[in-house]
């Protein structure tokens, strides 16, 4: 991520120092709205599998006077994020029935990029970018879905349930606060309508210290770090 984030910069760096370019967009502001959906995973939970959720969110972009199409950009998004595994009925007990365990886990965030636009006409351009990000954890659950119904089913998800960030010591729990690194590609139309592709790479360890402490403390077991991983695919539109 490293060389990824100097590269770009660097090209930024070029780009400023060259030549106009044809068809260059224009300076100063502009404000996009994007919807999308995320492909996530939690990298270090062992036994969990990527999970499915959605994005949506607004940004402001400030393209650089005289640097042929630098620009910097910030936003705030809300975004879906976790994991999921089989259960089956012997793990969950009560006479379950098989199912999925999620974690499913809402941020907002704000990421912070500085990328390249390139128009290869009036109509037709693409861009990239890279970037931190910032999230706060605002709701999420560890949540039991089982394959069947009635009351030892309805037991059994009850008892696997809870909610993700709320602190403990008995359940595994993440903290809210979350970082890591980001980057965009994609292409624009009519110089509304936009098309982006792009992934986030947390770096933020998400167990909260006291649960992994008394995991430490009383079996003897030293967690992993666990980070969040976000694949993203988002229609926008810029105002």
């Amino acid at each position: 991520m490293k060389k990824l984030f100097t590269m770009v910069v660097a090209l930024a760096a070029f780009a400023s120092s060259a030549m106009a370019l044809d068809n260059e967009p224009k300076d100063g502001m502009s404000y996009q709205a994007f919807l999308g959906f995320t492909a996530s995973k939690i990298r270090g939970l062992d036994g969990y599998d990527g999970k499915v959720g959605g994005t949506a969110g607004f940004k402001v972009e400030y393209v650089l006077p005289k640097a042929h199409g630098t620009y910097i950009n910030a936003g705030v998004d809300w975004t879906q994020k976790g994991a999921k595994t089989d259960v089956t009925a012997f793990a969950v007990g009560a006479g379950a029935s098989d199912g999925t365990q999620k974690y499913n886990l809402h941020y907002i965030e704000i990421p912070i990029h500085v990328g390249f636009h390139y128009n290869f006409s009036q109509e037709i351009g693409v861009f990239g970018e890279v970037g931190p990000y910032f999230g706060m954890g605002i709701g999420g659950k560890n949540k039991l879905s089982l394959d069947e119904s009635g009351s030892a089913y309805s037991a059994a998800e009850d008892a696997a349930t809870y909610k993700a960030f709320k602190k403990s010591t008995l359940r595994p729990n993440f903290q809210r606060w979350d970082a890591g690194v980001g980057f965009r590609v994609g292409g624009e139309y009519n110089q509304h309508y936009i098309l982006a592709l792009g992934m986030d790479w947390g770096l933020t360890n998400m167990w909260r210290d006291k649960y992994a402490d008394a995991m430490a403390d009383n079996y003897g077991i030293k967690l992993k770090d666990v980070k969040n991983y976000t694949f993203y695919m988002t229609l926008g539109y810029r105002f």
